[in-house]
């Protein structure tokens, strides 16, 4: 009986030391955490009274660096376009450099011109539909939307080609100078958005995204980011800015039509011009959308710098208020693996007792 009623204290000590043992792992995993952050573990019973100054200061570090991991985000997004633009006006001057070597009379290198002109519409409707972090970054605020519609592509808005506009405007030959003009006429409206013929305007064939303008000619609203509690950047590039549409209707008439086989001089000459003012003006536009977007990028990275800088200064006051001594905490994280250490010792001769050790 009485070896019996000794079990019973045996089993609660087991138990209890079973207890000191979670509790010896839960500080020592407290610890290890101060160990390696240099951070107290549970701040908010520790400082008291100050526990209301870290949670300020975690509030604000924590602000920051959203906006900072946004800006450098958003640094990326418009590295990512100044590039695309690089590359659109590269392939625009290609163009550019044949056609006006041959204003006034074609020229042998004319012959390659509409070839390369396709080229180079197709180059810059794929360069424009670049994207990041899933939505595409030159449609406007309809970021699902690939910007400049593919050449042989049907357009959901209007159920025709691009390809099949210029054939209906052009009819792929030039006559006389009074042809000429007047197909001259319709592509501006057509590129300008203001063709009578509602699926010929650029906004319905060429282009998928946001438009500039609404149906009633009021602006629509342009792509803007968040880059601090105090400012805003916008976004107003999109692929059918009036730069972008000089640039595709200077070589939308150089490749819808073979210039070599336009017979009247002064109907080559209008219409050589013309294509050759279209592509310098986009060209010129391009460019300046390049250098505004470098500038805008200059700005996310200013800030984004200055974050960071607030960044640094946000972590060495949480440091001064919650910090606490590592080697003191190293100190404590030895003397608590001995206490656990012993506790197993313990545990483990607990287990091994049985009713032989006490006769």
């Amino acid at each position: 009986m009485t070896e019996i009623a000794r079990t019973v204290p045996t089993a609660l000590a087991a138990l209890r030391q079973r207890q000191i043992a979670a509790e010896l792992t839960s500080e020592i995993e407290a610890t290890s955490r101060e160990v390696t952050t240099g951070l107290r573990s549970d701040p908010w019973d520790s400082l008291g009274a100050r526990s209301s100054d870290a949670l300020a200061i975690r509030a604000q570090l924590e602000r920051n660096d959203n906006f900072l991991v946004q800006n450098r985000v958003l640094d990326g997004r418009l590295e990512q376009i100044e590039s695309s633009l690089g590359s659109i006006r590269e392939a625009g001057q290609e163009v550019m450099d044949i056609a006006a070597f041959s204003v006034n009379r074609p020229e042998a290198t004319a012959r390659s011109l509409s070839t390369i002109a396709k080229a180079a519409i197709a180059t810059i409707t794929n360069v424009s539909a670049i994207r990041h972090n899933g939505s595409y970054a030159l449609s406007g605020t309809a970021t699902n939307q690939v910007p400049l519609n593919p050449w042989d592509d049907v357009s959901p808005t209007s159920g025709v080609t691009p390809r099949s506009v210029l054939e209906d405007i052009t009819g792929g030959a030039i006559g006389d100078a009074a042809d000429a003009q007047a197909k001259i006429d319709a592509l501006k409206a057509a590129f300008d958005g203001t063709s009578a013929t509602a699926a010929h305007n650029f906004q319905n064939t060429f282009y998928n995204g946001t438009p500039q303008q609404d149906a009633a000619g009021n602006a629509n609203p342009k792509l803007s980011y968040r880059l601090s509690e105090t400012e805003t950047l916008s976004q107003p590039l999109q692929a059918d800015d009036p730069a972008m549409r000089n640039l595709m209707r200077g070589l939308a008439m150089v490749s819808a039509v073979d210039v070599t086989e336009i017979t009247d001089p002064d109907a080559y000459a209008a219409w050589m011009k013309e294509a050759t003012s279209a592509l310098s003006d986009g060209l010129a536009g391009v460019a300046q959308l390049q250098v505004e977007t470098g500038l805008r990028r200059d700005r996310v990275v200013d800030v984004a710098d200055a974050q960071e800088t607030r960044s640094s200064f946000l972590q060495r006051e949480r440091q001064n208020i919650e910090g606490v001594d590592q080697y003191d905490a190293a100190s404590r994280l030895t003397l608590l693996q001995s206490q656990l250490e012993a506790n197993y010792a313990v545990t483990a001769r607990l287990s091994r007792l049985s009713f032989l050790n006490f006769l």
